[in-house]
């Protein structure tokens, strides 16, 4: 093989793995659902609700959001409660998202990181912690290069698979999801640790959980359409398309739209629109 082969084969492989960082982060984003194993104290039934309000409407009302990090983050001052840190984490993940400057969006994605260190310090098998540590980690990933990138990336794994480990079903199987999604589309060794067939276990899962979810089916439809699955993948990318957008999820899932669409159009194109309400 040539030496500019190689250049080009190399630089490819580094988009790829940068790549799969942004789709790890954007696969632990879901739909808003009530946090397990509520707390009787700071995360009572009334805070919890303004806590999914905020991360569900992050995207269309940032004020919301500020004024509930601002909020959570005064009540969980002086907290040892390691479920309370971990969603002030899971608010200022989603506040980092918003942001457009690089710096500055690094320096969130480090609060939101801190915080989970915070509660996994009081308790290592809090699945919020790990979670959201894992989340954004992929994002400062993609925000930081192929070095960082290459280094973040088993540790991510390990996150997430502890998260397997103790609560699968959390965030819509996120964990799994995202899983999934960065055995799909790193590449396989020697040059890291992709594995189509963990991507199908983790995705095949994550659909039998939640067998609505849009994100998952995106992401299943790409890896079976790759697969040569193609009956099944359009299935799936079919039903992406045909599922009811809200207003408030349209930025998020704009991304696993796009995904089903280019499956679509390469099983022949369909009728279908994307759904909205």
């Amino acid at each position: 093989m040539s030496v500019s082969i190689k250049l080009s084969l190399g630089r490819i492989e580094q988009k790829m793995i940068l790549l799969t960082c942004r789709f790890i982060a954007f696969a632990c984003l879901a739909s808003p659902v009530f946090a397990h194993n509520t707390s009787a104290t700071l995360l009572n039934d009334e805070n919890q609700r303004k806590i999914e309000l905020a991360v569900w409407k992050y995207a269309v009302d940032t004020p919301l959001l500020l004024k509930t990090i601002d909020w959570f983050r005064e009540l969980t001052k002086d907290s040892r409660e390691s479920a309370a840190l971990a969603e002030l984490s899971r608010l200022q993940f989603m506040q980092a998202q918003l942001e457009s400057n690089k710096s500055r969006r690094v320096q969130l994605f480090q609060n939101c990181i801190a915080a989970a260190d915070r509660a996994l310090a009081l308790n290592k098998n809090d699945v919020r912690g790990l979670f959201w540590k894992a989340a954004a980690m992929g994002k400062m990933a993609e925000d930081s290069g192929i070095v960082n990138a290459l280094r973040m990336l088993r540790p991510m794994e390990s996150l997430l698979l502890k998260v397997v480990t103790l609560d699968e079903q959390y965030e819509n199987a996120g964990a799994h999801r995202a899983l999934g999604r960065m055995y799909h589309k790193l590449p396989g060794f020697p040059v890291s640790f992709g594995s189509n067939q963990k991507a199908l276990m983790h995705l095949k899962r994550a659909h039998e959980l939640f067998p609505r979810d849009v994100i998952t089916r995106a992401f299943y439809a790409e890896l079976l359409y790759d697969e040569g699955r193609k009956d099944e993948a359009r299935k799936h990318a079919d039903f992406v398309l045909a599922t009811p957008i809200a207003d408030e999820d349209a930025l998020e899932f704009s991304e696993y739209v796009d995904i089903a669409l280019a499956v679509i159009n390469k099983t022949g194109g369909s009728e279908f629109k994307v759904g909205n309400k």
